[in-house]
């Protein structure tokens, strides 16, 4: 009999049963388990437990991804034949974390139809980027953003993220004229960009309205300057609750004449509590006769503060009217400083400061427990040897309640002056005998110290672990 020649198999030819199976299993495995506060929920109203381990109720997309890799799930499979694409348009599971690119790699408008369509009535994410590394011009970017936006209008009443990485702030949608009506599952809006030039003008007077926008249960904010002023003039655009991040970026005086540090207050002391509030290049008028609450006086409750590129007056006005406030931590970084501005708090970060500015005078002024100064150029000796010993005016310890202390890329120390700074509060601390570890000098706990150029041998590593609790140094460069 002639030899029949045996056909070679290809990834088209699995059976469909058993491709939606391995797709599904890759699905599972690329989200993030997660543990439910009641883990028989959603099978209470049935006899028996029908809780499967690891199925689609006990994960959750995992928000560590990187999206912008192609091999984020489901691109990558969907990419392979048009056969695992058409199959896996069969489950709407699959099609609930939408990946939009809008650069010259930019994802078709009907490719993204196919992707809602085949999400059919589940909620979704929808994230928009502009993938490009380098800044630069992207004349296409906006109509490309505009169509996308188009085309998600009709379904953000199921959107439950909508975030921006964009290349311009002109591609950013209008907020007052792109919402319309109650987004009930929306809890994270995201508008951020890389290059804030003008945003495009609406004609108030000409543009018909559109209906009011609610997002009761929003979580998460991070916008632009210009997106947050949009946003501001409809009043009930948010009113009370909880964030976990309340950011805002690049919003100056001379493009906003009508809001100030005193106004941006009264509109945070809206909200119920904040866990982080990150305000970056901000540059507002202060008037400090306007009536606003201040400090305790604030309804608002803040966990953490960074604040990022400011310069001296604002940093100061805005501290001034935070004064007070019962923090756990704050970050400054690349701020212009100014002495005594800076609140009491359990952590405290100094980063990326200018050695023009003056941290002799600064550090007198901190009361924290945990302090890291990064890339601060002006961390030298002369700044050691003021935690090294109190002052001999007012025989005050400069820094008293630190016991965690971590510099790093902070080139202008010495292992010499990090010796004597161990050394004499530990000194301190046992001429004391009985201390409070919270309100009184205490040995340092920690000692975290790298990348700053030190010659840190072996010996001397012996040295400060045999007087600190825990050591971590290494020189870098």
């Amino acid at each position: 009999m002639p030899c029949t020649r045996r056909e070679h198999a290809s990834v088209e030819s699995l059976p469909a049963e058993l491709l939606l199976l391995i797709l599904k299993s890759v699905y599972v495995d690329s989200r993030k388990a997660f543990t439910m506060i009641c883990p028989h929920e959603w099978c209470n109203v049935f006899p028996e437990c029908m809780c499967v381990p690891f199925g689609p109720y006990h994960t959750k997309w995992n928000d560590d991804d990187d999206l912008k890799s192609p091999s984020v799930f489901p691109y990558a499979l969907s990419a392979v034949c048009k056969a695992w694409f058409d199959v896996m348009l069969l489950v709407p599971e699959f099609w609930t974390r939408l990946v939009i690119f809008v650069d010259d790699g930019w994802t078709s408008i009907s490719a993204l139809r196919s992707q809602l369509s085949a999400s059919r009535n589940l909620p979704f994410r929808a994230h928009i980027f502009n993938s490009q590394t380098a800044i630069c011009q992207d004349t296409a970017e906006g109509p490309r953003v505009k169509s996308v936006v188009d085309e998600l209008i009709p379904h953000l009443h199921r959107c439950e993220r909508l975030t921006f990485d964009v290349m311009h702030n002109s591609s950013l949608p209008s907020i007052c004229h792109t919402f319309s009506g109650s987004y009930s599952l929306l809890t994270e809006l995201s508008m951020q960009c890389r290059i804030y030039d003008e945003p495009q003008g609406f004609d108030n007077e000409g543009e018909e309205r559109i209906e009011p926008f609610f997002f009761p249960n929003l979580h998460s904010i991070a916008l632009t300057g210009s997106a947050f002023v949009d946003a501001i003039k409809t009043p009930a655009w948010r009113d009370g609750g909880d964030l976990s991040l309340f950011s805002l970026s690049h919003l100056p005086s001379i493009k906003n004449p009508n809001l100030t540090f005193t106004g941006l207050i009264h509109i945070l002391n809206k909200f119920d509590s904040i866990s982080s509030l990150e305000l970056k290049h901000i540059d507002l008028p202060y008037d400090p006769s306007e009536q606003v609450p201040r400090g305790w006086d604030l309804e608002v409750q803040i966990c953490s503060i960074l604040l990022e590129g400011f310069k001296r007056a604002p940093f100061k006005a805005f501290n001034e009217l935070i004064n007070g406030l019962d923090l756990e931590s704050q970050t400054i970084r690349a701020c212009e400083l100014s002495a005594g501005c800076v609140n009491e708090t359990m952590n405290f970060t100094l980063e990326d400061i200018h050695s023009t500015e003056d941290l002799l005078s600064i550090i007198p002024t901190l009361s924290n427990r945990f302090v890291s100064f990064i890339s601060c150029q002006g961390l030298n000796d002369s700044c050691l040897e003021l935690l090294s010993k109190p002052d001999p005016r007012t025989h005050l310890w400069s820094l008293e309640i630190v016991r965690d202390l971590t510099i790093s890329r902070c080139p202008g120390i010495s292992v010499r002056a990090l010796k004597d700074l161990v050394e004499s509060r530990l000194a301190e601390a046992t001429a004391r005998a009985e201390y409070d570890d919270y309100d009184e000098l205490t040995p340092l706990g920690s000692l975290k110290v790298f990348d700053c150029g030190l010659n840190i041998s072996q010996e001397d590593a012996q040295w400060f672990e045999g007087k600190v609790r825990r050591f971590l140094g290494y020189g870098g460069v």
